[in-house]
């Protein structure tokens, strides 16, 4: 398993900025970010589910007043995750490190 890059947004191509919806589903979000980027997920060979434990989503305590982001590799691409917004940046190369 490859590590990620450390995190600096301002190195990286942003394809979309998803901004979540009161009441929406972090997994719902994360869907609709892709298609927000024109990326069609359901004709991609994996699910949500195989790339990250949806089930987590639900543990978390997601609120704006924490200060909170998650990151990780979805359908290749770049994924920041925060109480707010969904971010999703051009594929990322795990050999790079920023």
């Amino acid at each position: 398993m490859h590590s990620l890059p450390l995190l600096n947004e301002k190195q990286l191509d942003l394809l979309v900025c998803y901004s979540l919806s009161s009441g929406e589903e972090m997994s719902v979000a994360i869907v609709n970010a892709f298609h927000a980027a024109n990326i069609d997920v359901f004709e991609k060979s994996t699910r949500l589910d195989d790339w990250v434990n949806t089930d987590v989503f639900e543990s978390i305590h997601w609120t704006s007043d924490h200060p909170l982001y998650l990151s990780t590799r979805i359908w290749g691409y770049r994924v920041v995750i925060t109480p707010e917004e969904v971010r999703i940046y051009t594929t990322m190369d795990l050999n790079q490190r920023l």
